[in-house]
């Protein structure tokens, strides 16, 4: 099944679920085993099935969707990583160079990581001011150096500065900033007491018994737990460099496995931080542009509710100019001898229907916008169009003054 699933370009569970679901029966766990044995173990059926729609199997690798020329590249540049990985394991790890020159930047951890004594559980941590935050053990040291040194000089080739932050390590290339770490990996581990630990903690059991046959509960020291820890922190050895950053699904983390090691992949490293930092660009790009076509349309939007608030204001003022004709259209119709005092009720009722657009003008218009000139018979009337306007007084066709009050009623 192994076999097949790399020729497919598939894992073999999945060719094992594709053969499942087309009823093929597929060799047992350890069937080969017993063969290599020498044993002949039953070999599953092969059933004919009614169902003609299992007949047909499509297994689609994970370059199969790839168009051809990327697909057989793809093939290749695996078959490749095969074949260093293969040399990888056969070429005996060689030793450490010695760095003797240390890159500046990295001059000060460097210093700091050869002279310093580890603390107690053999750790040494360079995160003072002007440090890469390195964290790691003793064992570790040599290799760390190598790594700084390497990773500082390949960043220079692309224009690129290494700063020590304290904390962090980082490169800057205008305003965008990329920050990353080395540092060591550990195991959380089951404590093993030594001899000498054990045979302590017996002897001091037996003390503690003696001294409860004897009663003497001022000898006896309450309590369980044994006097060493119950895990402990290895340091493995392995170091991981990570990238501090958004990497949008790329690569950020390079860490020793069975076959590889940080100190080879340095340039794979610098390769990786310039492209988070140019898509990281291309990302900020894109927002700002985002951000300038949003502004664009909220000045649109603001500009189309302007023009509609001034449509309404007009059609408004259309509306109280056809009142106006009807009214004077109606009182043109009136007979001669309805021209009365103002003092009667229908000179009265005249005087009303003469300022009534002009009433309802200041109802609708009193609050805001620009003056606007209302022509009724023989009364002009420019409303206040900012609320706290002084009142006005006109005068009608009668002579009668009205006066207007500030917020626009009229009394």
């Amino acid at each position: 099944m192994t076999a097949l699933a790399q020729e497919f370009g598939i894992s073999d569970r999945g060719l094992a679920k594709v053969c499942g679901r087309h009823r093929i029966p597929v060799p047992p766990r350890g069937y080969w085993a017993k063969v290599a044995a020498g044993e002949q173990p039953k070999v599953p059926p092969f059933l004919e099935l009614r169902d003609r729609s299992l007949d047909r199997v499509s297994i689609r690798g994970a370059t199969s969707a790839l168009p051809d020329g990327v697909a057989e590249l793809a093939r290749k540049r695996k078959a490749e990583r095969e074949v260093r990985a293969a040399t990888t394991r056969a070429t005996p790890e060689s030793p450490m160079p010695l760095v003797e020159n240390p890159h500046a930047s990295v001059a000060k951890t460097v210093k700091f990581l050869r002279t310093r004594k580890p603390d107690k559980e053999g750790v040494l941590s360079a995160t003072a001011p002007g440090q890469c935050g390195v964290i790691l053990g003793a064992a570790s040291v040599e290799r760390a150096c190598f790594v700084l040194d390497a990773l500082a000089r390949t960043l220079d080739e692309v224009s690129l500065s290494l700063t020590a932050d304290g904390e962090k390590m980082s490169v800057q290339k205008g305003a965008d900033k990329i920050s990353f770490t080395l540092l060591e990996r550990t195991r959380r581990l089951k404590y093993i007491p030594t001899p000498e630990e054990i045979a302590r903690e017996e002897k001091r059991k037996e003390k503690q018994a003696r001294s409860l046959r004897r009663n003497d509960w001022d000898s006896i020291s309450f309590g369980s737990r044994p006097p060493w820890p119950e895990y402990v922190t290895a340091w493995t050895g392995e170091l991981v460099f990570s990238i501090d950053a958004w990497a949008d699904d790329l690569r950020k983390t390079w860490g020793d496995g069975k076959t590889q090691r940080v100190e080879r992949m340095v340039p794979e490293i610098v390769a990786g931080i310039e492209t988070i930092r140019v898509r990281r660009e291309e990302r900020e790009e894109r927002e700002r542009q985002w951000k300038i076509l949003q502004h664009r349309r909220q000045l649109a939007q603001a500009r189309l509710k302007r023009e509609e608030t001034r449509l309404s204001h007009l059609r408004q003022i259309i509306e109280l100019r056809r009142e106006a004709r009807e009214i004077r259209e109606w009182i043109s119709g009136l007979p001669q001898e309805a021209g009365l005092a103002v003092d009667s009720d229908l000179g009265r009722m005249l005087q009303w229907v003469t300022i009534k657009p002009v009433l309802a003008a200041c109802r609708d218009f009193g609050a805001g916008g620009s003056a606007i000139s209302l022509q009724v018979t023989t009364m002009e009337y420019i409303m206040p169009q900012r609320a706290g306007a002084e009142p006005i007084t006109i005068r009608t066709a009668s002579d009668v003054p009205v006066t207007t009050p500030r917020q626009g009623k009229w009394v």
